[in-house]
């Protein structure tokens, strides 16, 4: 514990007054008379009393306790248990778990692991864990991680699960849910004992026998501090839908958790995060880190199945509604970071998430991750987080209906697909609304597929990287046939540096209007940076020969360019314009194309340099009355004069925004 607290910056001064420590857990509520606080401690006991002088030993203790309006403080210390709160408060008397100081209370969800290890030359070396240290026994299939295997394979490979859906990769091998940590950090997990004979940093599980081979290198295993996932989950209530309740200041983290294919509809394989709100109302997530998870850091939601054996569900409880994610660190976990399937008036805000997805799921069957990943929001807000430098994810992906949801002032850079992702929806205009989002360095700044009725505003899209797959400023297309792609308005936006910078399929069959117009882009009158593809339904209802064809009958010049591979056709600026005025829609008539608008982002200082080398404040707008305040709070002015972009104070040259103000960046093994 000396060698985590030596890590903290600042740590929080530790109160010794009660009322003090409650007026800091609850911040925003007016407490009752009646209010306690309960008090947990590493050198506590669970028969004690729970006060400042006889603490309990752990969460779990306070938790069977705690009553409506009650805090339970947590000292400093490590706590390895699985919190299931079996209660909720009321409104205006939540119950508050509270870590005394940040950084500080760690909840794992592992045990530390002292085998006697067999040892088989070099630095290879082997045991098997006893059973009954796999103590969270709730699941429909297993609870030991070790046996469970993961729903998807990671690291860009197919082993059996892929065998059984499609019949590629190797059937003779998959992944687990478990974890080996080692001196802090989890190490990496092969599928063949053979694979970590003679590499160091590696385990694996002979599923024959349950025996976890670590290969050490050149460590001594007895003198490192070695611990492996017991627990499936560590803090999530068995029961589903309980409210109003706290969870701030904590490091959660080591959880052997699956990856949730297929959610909906396979019970074992439910969305369930090392943090689980399980469907809860009213709650408040603020202050933690969460981190190390096998695969996913925290569920939201209430829709999907429940990988429980028994689960109960409060009668008549708003499930998933009006819960506040706030001001967490969500980094360095297996797959996703927030991740959920149906709520309601749900906040998430301010949050850093950094670094996910490094088991590298990416292909078929691996769509359940992200920085933020939420199916059925509805009414949502996911304003001001900051989303970075997760391989092969998405920053933020909404799927499967989102009417009413605002996405908003979000920093989204580098992840290595799609900044701002949405995907099946069947709205018309202005349903959910996109706006002053900073997307930079992601392979696709802004991309749909099977989705309609968004509305983006004022955002700054830039620097798809040159060696991208894809590489568009804004993609939009059809992938399957499940609902329709149309009815989208992009109007005073910022598209800087991309090998094309529309993408948006032929408006037939599945496809529908568009609204586009007051962009700038990064490009010359005479390039082909704006694409017609021929995806309007699935299967396509042209050959890419014949669809061709049919856009050049379109245009007046008749001097389209086929962009190699097939299916698409590239057209200037002024091609695009006729093209759509050939379906009725007056598109970009007011946009403008001038090249030598240079983006950078440096996230060690957090500022944007912006280089505009011409006047942007004579192009005029598109008002929308949802936009009265730009990126930094300036007025938007509604007569059709405001600046393209996220910031009204944009002028001609070089301009320097520091882009994010919340949560200070951490490394990883750092803490706050």
């Amino acid at each position: 514990m000396a060698e985590q607290c030596s890590k903290m910056k600042a740590p929080l001064t530790i109160l010794s007054s009660t009322l003090a420590l409650v007026l800091i857990a609850f911040a925003v509520f007016a407490l009752p008379l009646d209010a306690r606080t309960i008090v947990v401690a590493t050198d506590g006991s669970d028969d004690g009393e729970g006060s400042d002088t006889a603490p309990f030993r752990t969460l779990s203790r306070a938790a069977e306790v705690a009553m409506p309006g009650d805090t339970i403080l947590v000292r400093p210390g490590v706590y390895r248990e699985r919190v299931t709160p079996p209660r909720g408060g009321e409104p205006g008397r939540p119950i508050t778990y509270h870590a005394e100081s940040l950084g500080t209370v760690f909840i794992r969800g592992s045990e530390a692991w002292t085998p006697d290890w067999q040892h088989h030359g070099d630095g290879h070396y082997s045991a098997v864990p006893e059973a009954t240290i796999f103590n969270d026994d709730v699941y429909a299939d297993e609870a030991n991680p070790f046996l469970v295997p993961l729903a998807s394979t990671p690291h860009k490979r197919d082993g059996q699960p892929e065998f059984e859906r499609y019949g590629v990769g190797d059937p003779d091998f998959s992944y687990t849910s478990g974890q080996v940590i080692v001196n802090g950090k989890p190490w990496e997990q092969r599928p063949f004992v053979e694979e970590v004979k003679d590499a160091p940093v590696r385990w694996a599980v002979a599923h024959e026998t349950g025996r976890i081979h670590v290969n050490f290198g050149q460590l001594d295993p007895s003198g490192q501090r070695v611990e492996i996932t017991t627990r499936r989950r560590v803090f999530a209530p068995h029961i589903r839908g309980l409210g109003h309740i706290v969870v701030e200041g904590f490091v959660i983290e080591h959880c052997g958790n699956q990856y949730p294919t297929n959610f909906w509809k396979t019970k074992k394989w439910a969305q369930a995060g090392a943090l689980g709100l399980r469907g809860g109302h009213h709650w408040i997530v603020r202050n933690n880190l969460i981190r190390y998870a096998n695969t996913v850091a925290m569920d939201v939601g209430s829709g999907g199945n429940d990988n429980e054996r028994n689960p109960q569900t409060i009668g008549g409880a708003p499930l998933g509604q009006d819960n506040r994610i706030e001001n967490n660190y969500i980094v360095d976990n297996g797959a996703a970071g927030i991740i959920g399937s149906t709520s309601t008036n749900m906040v998430i805000r301010g949050n850093v998430i950094l670094r996910n997805n490094t088991l590298g799921f990416v292909g078929e069957k691996r769509y359940e991750h992200g920085g933020i990943k939420c199916h059925y929001i509805r009414d949502g807000l996911i304003e001001r987080n900051y989303v970075a430098d997760s391989p092969r994810s998405e920053g933020i992906w909404l799927d499967n209906q989102f009417h009413g949801t605002h996405v908003t002032r979000n920093v989204i850079v580098n992840n290595g697909a799609r900044g701002i992702f949405l995907e099946m929806s069947d709205y018309k205009y202005d349903s959910v609304f996109v706006t002053q989002n900073i997307s930079i360095g992601n392979d696709i700044q802004f991309y749909v597929h099977d989705a309609s009725g968004s509305t983006v505003l004022h955002n700054l899209f830039a620097n798809s990287p040159g060696d991208a797959k894809y590489g568009q400023g804004c993609y939009i297309h059809q992938a399957t046939e499940r609902t329709r792609t149309g009815y989208h308005s992009l109007f005073n936006n910022l598209f800087i540096n991309h090998k094309v910078m529309l993408d948006i399929n032929y408006p037939a069959h599945k496809s529908g209007p568009q609204r586009i117009n007051h962009n700038v882009y990064d490009t010359t009158e005479e390039a082909r940076a704006f694409v017609i593809n021929r995806a309007s339904d699935e299967p396509s209802p042209w050959e890419p020969a014949a669809f061709f064809e049919m856009v050049q009958r379109d245009l007046p010049s008749r001097a389209p360019a086929a962009v190699p591979g097939g299916g698409k056709v590239a057209l200037t600026l002024s091609e695009w314009r006729a093209f759509w005025a050939k379906h009725g829609q007056q598109n970009d008539t007011k946009s403008i194309t001038r090249e030598g608008i240079v983006v950078s982002y440096d996230p060690s200082t957090l500022e944007l340099q912006l280089t505009v080398p011409f006047d942007l404040g004579t192009m005029g707008s598109t008002p929308h009355p949802r936009m009265d305040r730009d990126f930094d709070g300036k007025t938007v002015p509604q007569d059709g004069t405001a600046l393209p972009g996220p910031f009204q104070s944009l002028q001609s040259g070089s301009n320097t925004y520091k882009i994010w103000h919340g949560l200070p960046l951490l490394d990883e093994g750092e803490l706050p």
